[in-house]
């Protein structure tokens, strides 16, 4: 699997990816290969054994990201890798760590607190923009 992971990077991407610990930005523009410096990063720390692969969380900015992003890894040889947007991670945690924090309470309607705080905002937009 090593191997794998490594192959058909560039002397760049490769450097990125045999850096298994602590956080890392990756800084690029579109098409440069971002995500698969990402995949198979998360790839080479699993079969490094730097890294539980039931630790790992991908987040990304869309849904449609975040499927392309456990099909990568995937393909590298890992069932499953835990992979979510910025806000479902977030809502995710807080599902979690409201009740712990608070008493047993549960999280207050999340979605019904935005509407309120969005609709007044959207009626100012010009363009006359309908919602529900």
């Amino acid at each position: 699997m090593i191997g794998d992971a490594l192959a058909g990077l560039n002397a760049a991407q490769r450097e990125a990816v045999e850096i298994t610990t602590g956080p890392m930005a990756i800084l690029a523009g579109a098409g440069t290969g971002k995500t698969r410096v990402i995949s198979h990063r998360v790839a080479h720390a699993v079969a490094t054994g730097a890294v539980d692969p039931n630790r790992v969380l991908l987040v990304t900015f869309t849904e449609k990201a975040a499927r392309e992003m456990v099909e990568r890894v995937r393909q590298l040889g890992l069932p499953s890798v835990a992979a979510r947007t910025f806000h479902a991670a977030a809502l995710a945690q807080l599902r979690y760590y409201w009740p712990l924090r608070h008493a047993g309470a549960q999280l207050p309607e999340i979605l019904s607190d935005k509407f309120r705080i969005v609709a007044p905002l959207a009626r100012r937009l010009p363009g006359g923009y309908r919602y529900t």
